[in-house]
């Protein structure tokens, strides 16, 4: 006990003595913001939660000290120090450093704003897509796996296997990166229209459509986000936030996701917290990222995945 309170009354050290309090002899205080604190804060973080695993199995102190402990260190845990993607489109394009590939549907580059899906009836004029004469079997595989995504995303949480098209209004997305599976993901969003719904996920293995297990984080306009996980059972919701939560003012929105590696989430717009949930269905690194718009009209002006070593 008296170790654990040691290291609180470190802890609280680290967090508030201001820089002004520093005093000749010492090195100068860094600020709070530079890289470099905030590594060292991380490791601490995780020393300490460490030390209060050990202290729970081990149980040398009350429970109820050490959830609040836990509680306390997980406000400052942030171990996503390594940046794993980064696409802000300012190139013109989306197939190259890093590449993007069109599954389905079709996106362009607005220039000055970002990457943009608008849905509709006109799939036929789709700029983003390959022409399949170009396409590798892997690639046409991959193109049909999308339409069938299209196809059960748009009707919610009911799956199907027995469509093999996908109903205008569906366009999906892929970027294949290696996430760790504790990650920090964010993206400025603007959104121009009131229908449909945008999918942000992240999957593991190969992306083959509805079926590739990982997470998906869903927007719906005007009033809910929904976090769901995809495995070889089916899709189910984690966790909802019904808000209202609206985007569509045509201004630029910051959409917050962080997973923790004890599989803590949390969702946040324009850094208010939405959403609050545990997941620990997976537990293995991702293989990629993907946003899927279902019948709406958005702008993606960047997209930053941040993860561990």
């Amino acid at each position: 006990m008296a170790r654990l309170l040691g290291i609180l009354m470190l802890f609280w050290a680290l967090s508030a003595v201001p820089a002004t309090a520093q005093q000749s002899g010492y090195s100068q205080w860094k600020d709070p913001a530079t890289h470099e604190r905030g590594e060292k804060l991380q490791e601490f973080i995780d020393k300490l939660n460490d030390l209060v695993d050990r202290a729970e199995k081990a149980k040398a102190a009350d429970p109820n000290f050490l959830r609040d402990l836990r509680n306390l260190a997980g406000n400052f845990d942030r171990p996503w120090q390594v940046r794993l993607f980064h696409d802000d489109f300012l190139d013109g394009n989306y197939t190259d450093n890093p590449r993007w590939t069109v599954v389905t549907g079709k996106y362009w580059v607005e220039r000055g704003w970002g990457l943009r899906s608008s849905t509709g009836n006109d799939q036929g004029s789709n700029a983003g897509t390959q022409n399949s004469d170009t396409l590798s079997g892997e690639e046409k595989a991959a193109q049909i796996f999308g339409q069938i995504l299209g196809q059960v995303l748009n009707k919610g949480k009911t799956t199907t296997q027995n469509s093999t098209a996908a109903p205008a209004g569906n366009a999906v997305i892929v970027a294949n990166t290696t996430i760790s599976n504790a990650f920090s993901i964010e993206t400025d969003v603007s959104s121009w229209s009131k229908k449909g719904r945008l999918h942000l996920g992240v999957y593991q293995g190969e992306f083959r459509g509805p079926r590739t297990p990982g997470y998906r984080l869903a927007y719906t306009p005007g009033g809910e986000f929904e976090l769901l996980r995809v495995s070889g059972r089916g899709m189910r919701t984690v966790e909802t936030a019904t808000g209202p939560y609206p985007l569509e003012d045509k201004k630029v929105h910051r959409i917050s996701w962080q997973r923790h590696g004890d599989g803590r989430m949390t969702v946040s717009v324009d850094d208010n917290k939405v959403l609050e949930t545990a997941d620990r269905g997976f537990r293995d690194p991702f293989s990629g990222i993907a946003m899927i718009n279902t019948g709406g009209d958005y702008i993606v002006k960047t997209v930053s995945v941040m993860g561990t070593r």
